[in-house]
């Protein structure tokens, strides 16, 4: 079904992007699957969640 996200904590993930959809309240993804980029990544600092998607209204804040 369109616009329904399934809720699916991934064990071992933690999260500090609070305006994610897949973020919950004890910082753990619940997105079921990340995709992590940036292919010419060379250290922490340049890699990415590409599964991030701003919850409504964070485009606000």
């Amino acid at each position: 079904m369109k616009g329904v996200i399934t809720v699916k904590e991934i064990k071992g993930i933690t999260c500090d992007a609070k305006n994610c959809i897949y973020h919950s309240k004890d910082n753990n993804c619940n997105a079921g699957n990340i995709k992590v980029g940036c292919k010419t990544a060379t250290d922490e600092s340049e890699t990415k969640c590409e599964t991030f998607i701003c919850e409504s209204g964070c485009e606000m804040k």
